[in-house]
């Protein structure tokens, strides 16, 4: 059988539900003529009655019977994939480190979607390479690392750091770094260069051997949070503390040492960065970029 046309497979579905032409009218937006008019056409290229149609209503046949339960199972489907279809476009999924999600960017998820009421963000978390060409569930990667770029992607330079000393007020109390404990991350990614104590000490033109007062974490959050304990000075990304610092909660040793850190990276393939919520994500960082390096965040 050749298959009927959906226009009036949707008038003959809307009227069953529904049990009326009038109703299905007003669900469709069009006169209820034109409903009737749709099924009369459609009982035709079927070749059997899908209503009886008495003086005040209307009852579907078996034949209408088996149909409606066939249509209505259909077009449910087909809503719910368009709904999905629909926030997939209006949903944005971004996969970065752990510790630059947890200490930037969730923290500002809201102020995001403030600007941007249409769109909502999703944080995804890894320290291993999401590969864009295989996941499609992920619009963008904010990569962390030299900054070397991937041929045959999207590349946009988001945030140079810099790495310095911080610690809690009460600490810094004390001010002689000669009894303090010195805290930093030990980089589970051992391809990445490493910025050390032992490199700050050298350029405060220190000898790093004699502090031996020291403590390793594998993830940016703990050295974060024994600094906020007040276990010691901690080594870490002035990026990354922002937040803190303008809590009051840590506090700058000696600001004027600070090193040279690694970049993050905006990576995407080039058919998602095109992508208007995508675009619109980007913005909203880079944006954020010029904020930080004039001081405003």
């Amino acid at each position: 059988m050749k298959m009927p046309s959906l226009s009036g497979l949707r008038a003959f579905d809307a009227a069953a539900r529904l049990g009326s032409f009038k109703a299905a009218a007003g669900e469709l937006k069009v006169t209820p003529t034109a409903i009737s008019h749709q099924v009369r056409t459609l009982e035709e290229q079927l070749g059997f009655a899908l209503f009886i149609r008495e003086v005040r209503n209307i009852r579907l046949t078996q034949e209408g019977l088996e149909l409606s339960m066939a249509t209505n199972k259909a077009f449910s489907t087909l809503a719910e994939a368009l709904s999905s279809l629909e926030e997939s476009e209006n949903r944005i999924t971004v996969s970065t480190t752990p510790a630059f999600a947890a200490l930037w960017l969730v923290p500002r998820v809201k102020d995001f979607e403030d600007v941007h009421p249409d769109f909502s963000l999703d944080v995804t978390t890894s320290t291993k390479n999401t590969d864009l060409s295989r996941d499609r569930s992920v619009d963008l990667v904010i990569r962390y690392g030299t900054g070397r770029q991937e041929e045959g992607m999207f590349n946009r330079l988001f945030f140079t750091e810099r790495v310095g000393v911080f610690g809690s007020p009460q600490l810094l109390g004390k001010s002689d770094i000669t009894e303090m404990t010195l805290i930093e991350t030990l980089w589970q990614n051992q391809d990445l260069p490493t910025v050390t104590w032992d490199h700050w000490l050298t350029k405060r033109g220190l000898n790093p051997k004699d502090f031996t007062k020291r403590r390793h974490f594998d993830e940016e959050q703990h050295v974060l949070q024994a600094g906020l304990a007040g276990q010691g000075l901690i080594l870490i990304s002035c990026l990354l503390v922002e937040d803190i610092l303008s809590r009051g909660w840590l506090e700058p040793f000696d600001p004027g040492y600070r090193l040279d850190g690694l970049s993050y990276t905006i990576l995407s393939t080039k058919e998602r960065s095109r992508a208007r919520k995508t675009r619109t994500f980007i913005n909203w960082l880079l944006d954020q970029a010029i904020k930080i390096e004039r001081g405003d965040r």
